[in-house]
């Protein structure tokens, strides 16, 4: 089913409430059976299907974003800066590395909802429809630029601004996940892309603010810990922060004073962990972050620093590996 036939069924079933598949098909000239065919991807939206009366609609009808504060920010911030919306998109890191190639300037690119978010390691991110933040951010690069440590960079400024917002028990979870002691919140996720002899960071951040059914990634809504500002409210406060604090670490890089606030928001210090490489499981106490960013683990045979290639970190508690 094309992106804009699921838009255009989210958004009559915003304004209706529910009706029944018949009916959808009928309007939207459908053939009958492909709601139950794409019923996945209906669902992964946000939508909810009753069996029992062969009945689709939204458990809360969506409240779409309002950007004019926003691109206001952006006029001021970084006058170049191009911003693009959109209900439904694939992946926004797709997105604005093809509009950055496209026209050579910044890019900041919001979704209500992806199909085809995704994380760390290529694994998927659930991005329902007008239930978080989905945005990217494509910047150009000096020649030179040194991008060690910079998701955790991002990472604070997201965590300290959601804290001042009143965001209870966030933390960070190295490399790039934003966590609470009940469950994942948002992700990082930072691709270095390259057009001739220009470099580009796309820097993709996706938030979970309204609760999300239950899951095995342990998805956790911000509204569930407390969090009532709205999501309008949250972008306007967090883009800033974002491009101040990504300007300041491409000038300075990992310095010792943003290290130090990254200790203080780091879920994992002194804990008891297991760093997963491939096949690899290395077991240790977990002693913080070096000058570049990479994890170091306190093993029986040592130091251990981690970082160059793909690591996955879990806290070990009674044997067991957890996520959070």
């Amino acid at each position: 089913m094309a992106p804009e036939q699921l838009i255009a069924i989210a958004e009559h079933l915003a304004e209706s409430g529910a009706a029944s598949a018949a009916a959808l098909e009928a309007r939207l000239s459908l053939r009958a059976g492909a709601l139950q065919e794409h019923r996945e991807a209906l669902q992964a939206l946000g939508l909810r299907y009753r069996a029992l009366d062969d009945c689709w609609g939204w458990p809360r009808a969506p409240r779409w974003l309002s950007l004019e504060r926003l691109r206001l920010q952006a006029r001021q911030a970084a006058p170049r800066l191009e911003i693009h919306y959109a209900r439904l998109l694939g992946s926004t890191n797709d997105v604005a590395w093809a509009q950055a190639r496209r026209c050579g300037a910044p890019q900041l690119v919001l979704a209500e909802g992806q199909a085809a978010g995704r994380g760390r390691r290529g694994r998927h991110w659930r991005s329902p429809l007008g239930s978080g933040l989905y945005l990217s951010l494509a910047w150009p690069l000096a020649p030179d630029a040194v991008l060690a440590g910079a998701s955790l960079a991002v990472g604070v400024a997201i965590v300290e601004t959601l804290q001042r917002l009143g965001a209870p028990g966030l933390a960070l979870k190295w490399p790039n996940d934003i966590v609470h002691s009940q469950g994942k919140v948002g992700g990082i996720l930072l691709e270095l892309q390259q057009q001739g002899s220009a470099r580009w960071l796309i820097l993709g951040l996706g938030l979970n603010v309204m609760p999300l059914p239950a899951a095995a990634d342990q998805a956790l809504g911000l509204r569930a810990l407390g969090l009532r500002v709205s999501r309008e409210a949250m972008l306007e406060a967090l883009f800033p922060a974002l491009l101040a604090e990504l300007r300041a670490f491409l000038r300075e890089g990992l310095v010792p004073a943003l290290r130090q606030r990254y200790q203080a928001l780091d879920a994992y210090q002194d804990a008891f962990v297991q760093a997963e490489m491939g096949n690899d499981r290395i077991q240790g106490l977990y002693r913080g972050i070096n000058e570049e960013g990479l994890l170091v683990l306190e093993t029986s045979s040592g130091l251990k620093v981690l970082g160059h290639g793909e690591v996955s970190l879990r806290r070990l508690e009674g044997g067991q590996a957890r996520y959070v």
